[in-house]
């Protein structure tokens, strides 16, 4: 027998959602209003094209998650405030379908994305060609397998929203009741698979394109006790990148599976004992709907730490063009080389502890001439 939500659950399926959701939405749009408005000149990079896209997909999934169970067919059992039919129930279901595949996938992406324009030291003419297929396999992976759903009638009521279900609910597990849409052998395993793609795009596939990536920065840094003049400053300045890209990588993967966490688990419980856990449900599904404030913060953070994680400066007797660097805030590799041709070597501790500050960001996408660190990390050029 199903287990259903008692009436204090039903309150929370029904409401607590709602106010995160409009969090989430304001948050999504306030970075898709920084990007196409304030700072249009961000969009020149890849990086910033891509948070917007994948902004652009939290919106319709923050308003789908603040409608809730009014979307859902007026006297559907156990959830208050059923006040739709079958078809806003699937019209529901579709945009969550695409838009809950499409944001991890965006935010997988970017570790991909970081591993491109790092290895290709940040010239974006070389990974360029991957930035269409990034935008266009957000919608092709996801759209077929909503028309799907939808088509097989397996878009129906689930616990906050219309979504992957049968109705009734738990007729799945339940002898005594017939299904009277979905619930057939073939779509609960189309389900299964559609689920554990996702749980690998969101939870394997960024870790390993960052450990590929750190190990990457990693065979380009040599031992600093032998290196001497140049070598032993851009060698540090290697170490420092690395030690950023740690940092980097777990603000960015952590933030996000703390959204993504809760939904598995209670899924996985769900998968295990046939019934649902419906406190941790809710748990999980709060943390999803808050996904957008999340995405912002780290968008944010990450932009502020610019200025601020690694120290990279030109010592006294510093050239021409190495002063005319810092005055414009952009150090290229040559000012380096050209300050170390010209420092002493027992002032090479000072210069790289000094005042002027520049970040490695694995995810900033900048072009070669404007990043302090392209050449730095490709020990060709050392």
């Amino acid at each position: 027998m199903t287990v259903q939500p008692n009436e204090t659950q039903q309150r929370a399926i029904a409401y607590a959602i709602k106010p995160l959701a409009i969090l989430s939405f304001l948050s999504a749009s306030y970075v898709v209003y920084h990007l196409l408005v304030q700072k249009r000149e961000k969009l020149k990079r890849m990086y910033h094209r891509i948070i917007l896209g994948m902004n652009i997909y939290v919106l319709p999934y923050a308003i789908t998650d603040f409608v809730g169970t009014w979307a859902m067919p007026v006297g559907t059992p156990y959830r208050v405030g059923a006040a739709g039919n079958q078809g806003t129930c699937i019209a529901q279901g579709f945009i969550q379908i695409i838009c809950a595949a499409a944001v991890p996938y965006y935010y997988s992406s970017l570790s991909v994305f970081s591993c491109f324009a790092v290895r290709n030291s940040f010239k974006e003419e070389n990974y360029r060609h991957i930035e269409k297929w990034i935008h266009l396999g957000a919608i092709f992976v996801t759209l077929p397998i909503a028309i799907m759903f939808a088509t097989r009638e397996s878009i129906n009521p689930g616990i906050s929203v219309c979504y992957l279900a049968e109705y009734p609910n738990g007729c799945v597990d339940d002898p005594n009741v017939p299904c009277e849409r979905g619930g057939d052998s073939l779509t609960s395993s189309i389900e299964t698979i559609y689920g554990a793609a996702f749980a690998i795009i969101t939870f394997i596939i960024p870790p390993a394109a960052l450990l590929y990536l750190r190990g990457f920065i990693k065979r380009a840094t040599r031992d600093t006790n032998r290196s001497v003049g140049k070598k032993k400053l851009i060698e540090s300045l290697r170490k420092r990148a690395l030690k950023n890209l740690t940092a980097q990588s777990g603000l960015y993967l952590l933030s996000f599976w703390s959204t993504q966490a809760l939904g598995y688990i209670s899924f996985g419980y769900h998968l295990i004992t046939g019934k649902w856990s419906y406190s941790l449900a809710i748990a999980g599904i709060c943390c999803s709907s808050f996904q957008g404030v999340v995405l912002m913060l780290v968008y944010f953070r990450l932009e502020a730490k610019e200025d601020a994680v690694a120290v990279c400066d030109f010592p006294e007797g510093e050239t021409e063009d190495g002063q005319r660097a810092k005055a414009n805030a952009k150090v290229t590799v040559a000012d380096i080389r050209e300050a170390a041709k010209n420092t002493k070597p027992r002032s090479w501790r000072s210069s790289l502890s000094s005042s002027r500050r520049y970040s490695f960001n694995i995810f900033d996408g900048q072009v070669d001439e404007s990043s302090p660190w392209a050449k730095v990390l490709n020990p060709d050029d050392d």
